[in-house]
């Protein structure tokens, strides 16, 4: 399994959104992630595309996801 993270999602308000996945691989983790989207009424990769960033599993990494600061 891979984790992933996004802070460029779709969201309700303009304050930035953050999210962590953790999927078999990117296109496992989009599907999955767009699940939650929808479900939450906000817009899936294909109408409102996103970045995943695939974190490193080899190492001690500590990633903030937001810090308010958008």
């Amino acid at each position: 399994m891979n984790l992933y993270t996004c802070i460029d999602h779709d969201g309700h308000w303009p304050v930035g959104v953050a999210s962590v996945v953790l999927a078999e691989n990117e296109n496992h983790a989009i599907d999955i992630l767009d699940e939650q989207l929808v479900s939450h009424g906000l817009l899936p990769y294909e109408k409102e595309h996103y970045t995943l960033v695939k974190v490193s599993q080899t190492k001690a990494v500590a990633i903030i996801l937001q810090d308010g600061d958008y």
